[in-house]
């Protein structure tokens, strides 16, 4: 994982700000690293030098081995809140990505196993085939229940419809 430090002419990125960064990038993305090609970070001050309230701005681009780029930003008064705030939104938002992609549902209950057991990769594989075979007989009832009508009786055509068949022709 490359990890590259980008600011506008208002910030002054010097050796400490760079190791920081990179620090807070490695701790908090330190699970997806294997996952990710490269992170940038663009810091910069959004009301150019005057104080106020929230006016340092932080943005994480993050780009995942072949999908498309991610980003999130955060704002605050500290550079380094800024930055923090930023990298939380950025591991929810990693999470959630990596959690949807690539993993059937066989594979999330389906649990791990290293050992050479035989029984228990059986008794796993007649779980799922009769999971299958379940919702297979649900699907079935569900097809031959009998459709109830409301208690009104059928259904009616719309008010507009009966109208317009009632309108004089010219």
């Amino acid at each position: 994982m490359k990890i590259q430090v980008n600011s506008d002419k208002t910030i002054a990125v010097d050796a400490s700000l760079i190791r920081f960064v990179e620090g807070e990038v490695r701790r908090v993305l330190r699970r997806f690293a294997i996952r990710l090609t490269r992170v940038e970070v663009h810091l910069s001050d959004v009301d150019n030098r005057k104080t106020g309230q929230a006016d340092k701005r932080c943005l994480f681009e993050v780009r995942p081995a072949g999908a498309r780029p991610l980003s999130t930003s955060g704002k605050a008064t500290k550079l380094a809140s800024a930055v923090g705030e930023a990298l939380q939104k950025m591991q929810r938002l990693l999470t959630t990505f990596f959690g949807r992609r690539g993993r059937t549902a066989a594979a999330v209950s389906a649990p791990v196993s290293t050992a050479k057991n035989t029984t228990a990769k059986k008794t796993v594989a007649r779980k799922t085939t009769l999971d299958t075979k379940k919702r297979a007989a649900v699907k079935k009832a569900a097809v031959k229940k009998p459709t109830r009508l409301s208690p009104r009786g059928p259904k009616k055509k719309g008010i507009y419809q009966a109208r317009r068949k009632a309108w004089p022709t010219r």
